[in-house]
């Protein structure tokens, strides 16, 4: 039988996380990253991506590294995505920073980050808009162009989720 999504260890473990969004990490982003004083480094990128060289990135900025690998941006990809598998693996592996601060980014830092950060932030308990606004402070482009078809689906799905 499927284990239950727990929404208030979920809630309670979103609270504290600070969340920043941004491209793909490459060589040229070390510094800004360091400057950053991350504690992880989210990736939501496919294994057809080459991700090994984020992993490498990660070690030397001396944060940890979580891979959440999703296809692709596409709203078919998406809800094939094993959405409750990834906020699982999230939290479980910042649940015991006290304040994690986590850079997530897919290819572009749009269509996927922006969904799968709006997915947090709603289970964070933010209501639609809020989450919008959250979205927009943390990264305006993102928020502008992730598209009101994504946040939709997150939507469902987070509902999907968080119903008894």
């Amino acid at each position: 039988m499927d284990e239950k999504f727990d929404v208030e260890t979920t809630k309670s473990a979103l609270q504290n996380t600070r969340l920043v969004i941004g491209p793909r990490p490459g060589k040229k982003s070390i510094d800004m990253l360091a400057a950053l004083n991350l504690t992880h480094c989210c990736t939501l990128l496919s294994e057809r991506e080459d991700v090994q060289p984020i992993r490498k990135i990660c070690k030397k900025l001396g944060c940890d590294w979580i891979w959440l690998p999703i296809e692709g941006g596409k709203l078919d990809i998406l809800r094939q995505t094993d959405l409750k598998g990834h906020v699982q693996a999230f939290v479980q592996q910042t649940k015991n920073v006290p304040t994690p601060h986590v850079y997530i980014h897919c290819s572009a830092g749009i269509h996927r980050t922006g969904f799968f950060v709006y997915v947090l932030l709603r289970l964070r308990g933010l209501d639609r808009e809020a989450a919008n606004v959250e979205l927009s402070n943390i990264r305006a482009v993102t928020a502008e162009q992730v598209g009101p078809e994504r946040l939709d689906l997150a939507d469902e799905l987070v509902a999907s989720l968080t119903s008894p």
